[in-house]
This record gives C-alpha cells, sequence and structure tokens, in this order.
C-alpha cells in the first residue's frame, strides 16, 4: 500500500492503514523486515526463531525474578525452533510424538511446540516501532486466541521510541493437548497511536530493554541477542513507595 503523506493530515488518535503506510514510507514507523500484513488499524507481526521455556529448570520451587541468577535458572538455555522431525523426539507424549508430519506445514519448516499450559517467552521476527511522538501496543490477533493462545497477556504496551524485536508471553491455554506454532506465523498485530511531544524516547527513560536510540536502526539489530527475551525485575532496585498523607491513623 503507497499512500502520499502529504495527502494526510497529521495522526491524532489510533493510525489507519493508510497513515501507517505513510508513515512507514517516512521512516517515522519502522517495520524490517517489511509488514507481513497491514490492517486497517494495525501491522501483523510474526513468530521468531528463538524462545524460552519458562520454569522446570531445577528443582526449586520458589522462583526470585529479581535475582538475575535466578532468572537465568528459572528459563534456562534458548531454545531454537526446530522442523517437527526434529521437534517430536522430545516430546514425553507417545501419542503426539507418534505423529510423522503435521498437515499444513512443511516437514521443513521450523516450530515451536507448547505442552497443554505451557508459557514460553518468544519474539517477532519483526523489528517494529514509532519513532516520538507516537507510541504502540501489541494484542494478540482474533485466530491466536480462538486456538487457546495468548500472545502477551496485559503485557503489550510499548513506548515512544521502543523499535526493537518485541518480546511475547506467549501462553498455551489449551488443558489437555499440544498445539504447534510455525516460525513466521502471524500471532499478533501491532497498533500505533499519536501522542504529544515527548521529553524522552524509551532508550534514554527505562531503556531496560533497548539501550540504542530508536534512529539507530542497524545499532539496535546489531546488538539484539536471543536472552533479551528474559525478565529485568533485577535491573530497579527494590524500594518502598512514597507515604500517602491523610490516611487514618495506622494505615499505610
Amino acid at each position: 500500500m503507497r499512500t502520499d503523506s502529504t495527502e494526510l493530515s497529521q495522526p491524532t488518535g489510533i493510525y489507519s492503514d493508510r497513515e501507517i503506510a505513510a508513515a512507514l514510507a517516512d521512516g517515522h514507523i519502522v517495520c524490517d523486515p517489511a509488514p507481513a500484513r497491514i490492517n486497517g488499524s494495525s501491522v501483523d507481526v510474526t513468530l521468531g526463531y528463538y524462545f524460552y521455556r519458562a520454569g522446570g529448570q531445577g528443582k526449586e520451587r520458589l522462583f526470585n525474578p529479581f535475582d538475575e541468577t535466578d532468572v537465568r535458572r528459572y528459563f534456562g538455555e534458548y531454545k531454537i525452533a526446530k522442523p517437527w522431525r526434529e521437534v517430536r523426539c522430545r516430546i514425553t507424549d507417545q501419542g503426539v510424538a507418534g505423529i510423522d508430519s503435521i498437515k499444513g506445514i512443511n516437514d521443513n519448516h521450523p516450530v515451536i511446540v507448547l505442552r497443554p499450559n505451557e508459557r514460553i517467552l518468544a519474539h517477532t521476527h519483526e523489528f517494529i516501532g514509532i519513532l516520538p511522538p507516537g507510541t504502540t501496543s501489541m494484542q494478540a490477533r482474533s485466530t491466536t486466541g480462538r486456538i487457546g493462545i495468548s500472545a502477551c497477556y496485559c503485557a503489550g504496551w510499548g513506548d515512544p521510541g521502543y523499535i526493537n524485536r518485541w518480546t511475547m508471553e506467549v501462553h498455551n491455554l489449551n488443558e489437555n493437548e499440544y498445539i504447534v506454532l510455525p516460525v513466521g506465523y502471524r500471532i499478533a498485530q501491532i497498533v500505533f497511536s499519536a501522542t504529544g511531544p515527548v521529553a524522552t524516547e524509551y532508550a534514554k527513560a527505562s531503556g531496560n530493554y533497548q539501550a540504542n536510540i530508536s534512529a539507530d536502526l542497524a545499532a539496535v539489530k546489531a546488538a539484539w541477542r536471543p536472552w533479551m527475551l528474559l525478565p529485568r525485575a533485577y535491573a530497579s532496585p527494590v524500594e518502598l513507595p512514597q507515604p500517602v498523607a491523610g490516611l487514618s491513623e495506622g494505615l499505610l
């Protein structure tokens, strides 16, 4: 879709398909590789190759997300999607492991298989976002929800200047069945919204998950590593909140 940005007024709400196309052409919205699909008010993003399985990486029963060592223990090493013939050899359920091929998916196509109720950290294949001003959010596609997959819980809000591969909290909500997700599946969608002027873009504000400024996409891509999917609650000190004045005596 090609749109001359001079034909459009400055967006004031959620970007439409024409506004998305114009912003992509101007470089204000970034999507690398090019979008798999531009919808009426969003851009589809696809499932990438790398992922972490949550939990099950030891005998410990307490996960401490404020300890970097325990975060790495909890998630273990990152995994890479593989073709079904390789993946099925590691599945303990013999009824599933005995399936020779997956209809609709080429035998050589890399896939991620989730156990019933399993949760993983995955990522978009695309580096995507918007330069300030403007912000972003990610939601699962309707089809993704209907097949029993949650793509980002309530953690899908972006920030002005956050341009990167997005981490997804992918959860198989099917209680009894494994599910196979092929790399490249259009699992979620990014919505772009207008904002007022922004004082500080993401990398200069919290910057927990992106240290490079958004204007330097080459540096963002060169710096990306799979371990960046891991949560960084430990990066901020644990502090008590400020007291609230005016509460009844004895209340905090």
